[in-house]
């Protein structure tokens, strides 16, 4: 009996952590800071400049991925967005980088002009974080008929991410900030691009929709 108990209560914490990691359940958290309430009527203020996402260091591809996403989000909700190549080409051309343009009040409202936008949105990842998944050992206590022994067992260790998105909406005349939203999803998932995506949506709910021109 006593073996049994022993097997139980050291194997079966085991087991579980294997069978959730193998058959690939996933749980993710999402934590949101309140939003700053929109300063002006998003509608009156169109169209809007969507600025090239920077990727996280480290992190190929992590901004450039989700930047499509975004612009798909944005144009759900009605806004009309000045296209990527005129962005890409005004920001050669004036050999500016988008986060510069956090600080660089006067170079914003210059970039907006130039493109004939009224707003503004510049999106930061300051944290994107990655673990993959592996498999290793870990030492377990069994009883081994006698007494309890220190053996390795074999032990998958699922893969996690971490991402934090910033989203930011400018007025273009005065370089004021007029919305804000951000927060950071944790999940128990190596697809850290797939979450970002799910973490861009949570916050784009804050966002007002534009109505739509009612067709006569």
């Amino acid at each position: 009996m006593r073996t049994a108990l022993g097997l139980q209560k050291y194997l079966l914490p085991f087991l579980a952590a294997a069978f959730l990691g193998l058959s690939g359940a996933c749980f993710y958290k999402v934590n949101l800071e309140p939003p700053l309430t929109p300063k002006v009527d998003m509608a009156k203020y169109q169209p809007l400049a969507l600025l090239p996402l920077e990727d996280a260091p480290g992190h190929p591809a992590s901004g450039s991925d989700l930047y499509p996403i975004l612009r798909e989000l944005l144009e759900k909700k009605g806004y009309g967005l000045v296209s990527e190549l005129e962005m890409a080409g005004t920001l050669e051309e004036m050999k500016l980088n988008p986060l510069l343009l956090l600080s660089d009040i006067e170079s914003l409202k210059i970039f907006a002009g130039r493109l004939g936008a009224r707003l503004l949105l510049i999106a930061t990842l300051p944290e994107y974080k990655v673990q993959k998944a592996r498999l290793g050992s870990k030492s377990v206590e069994l009883w081994d008929g006698e007494s309890f022994t220190d053996q390795m067992l074999p032990t998958y260790f699922g893969g996690s991410s971490q991402v934090r998105l910033i989203l930011r909406i400018f007025e273009s005349e005065k370089g004021e900030l007029v919305w804000r939203s951000e927060g950071t999803i944790r999940a128990s998932s190596e697809s850290a691009a797939f979450y970002a995506g799910k973490l861009a949506e949570r916050l784009l709910t804050g966002l007002p929709s534009i109505p739509r021109p009612s067709q006569k």
